[in-house]
């Protein structure tokens, strides 16, 4: 059984839950363990575990209380994921260039387990990454992080090919996306100090700025960072295709 060790924030930035949980959230937290701990603890970010290189889970938060970690964020058409989510940051200062330790994955899948069975309304197919609900604004758990490992071993879903023989339209491909849980296109912008979430980037509302635009390609890319991690670039191929349309059919 994974280690689980007491660190409790040391600061206010968390909120009480009002919803069920559904989600969980996997992150790499790009510091070194003692920062990682530091931030999530003192500072105006947090999440519910903190997971070391060395597998020890150092637990933060408690499942009715909800952590900062996911920002600005959908997730089966809903925004602010973190009102129903776990956020687990897994320490690691890249995941898009470093591996993961195989004590720290096997420590992983524990402590996945161990958060699925305290929440179960948390299914397979909503085991995700900072990536996959923040598209175009986040890259975690990157490129190295391993889900077919974890979904072989129960936690979280990798789909089976599907037999297409062709690429479909942007259209088509946008909408299994929001069928897999994936954003429809939209925005994120700045008002006063806080990012928000905007439906339609053309016309934001009154005091967003700096509006950023997130469409069908980059919502895609998420994708492939989760399931075709060699091939993300947004652009689809047949096996783009394939992996789409079987994710859609084990939803």
């Amino acid at each position: 059984m994974v280690q689980i060790e007491s660190a409790r924030i040391q600061s206010d930035s968390y909120g009480a839950r009002t919803q069920k949980v559904d989600t969980l959230v996997l992150h790499y937290t790009a510091l070194d363990i003692e920062s990682s701990l530091r931030v999530l603890r003192y500072r105006g970010v947090s999440a519910h575990y903190v997971l070391a290189p060395d597998g020890v889970a150092y637990k933060i938060l408690n499942n009715d209380e909800v952590a900062w970690h996911a920002g600005v964020s959908m997730w089966r058409g809903k925004k602010l994921v973190n009102g129903r989510s776990i956020g687990v940051e897994i320490v690691n200062l890249d995941g898009n260039k470093n591996d993961y330790p195989q004590a720290q994955v096997a420590a992983l899948v524990e402590l996945c387990r161990v958060i699925i069975s305290e929440n179960p309304s948390i299914t397979n197919a909503n085991v995700v990454g900072h990536s996959d609900v923040a598209p175009k604004r986040k890259v975690d758990p990157g490129k190295n992080f391993p889900w077919k490992l974890l979904a072989d071993q129960g936690v979280g879903l990798w789909p089976k090919l599907s037999s297409t023989t062709q690429i479909g339209s942007d259209s088509q491909i946008q909408a299994l996306l929001e069928q897999c849980g994936y954003a429809k296109p939209h925005g994120y912008g700045k008002k006063g100090e806080a990012y928000v979430m905007v439906d339609d980037p053309a016309f934001p509302p009154p005091g967003v700025t700096g509006v950023v635009a997130v469409g069908t390609k980059d919502i895609l890319k998420a994708f492939q960072l989760h399931y075709q991690p060699s091939s993300a670039t947004g652009t689809p191929n047949l096996t783009t295709m394939q992996l789409l349309e079987g994710l859609a059919a084990a939803q």
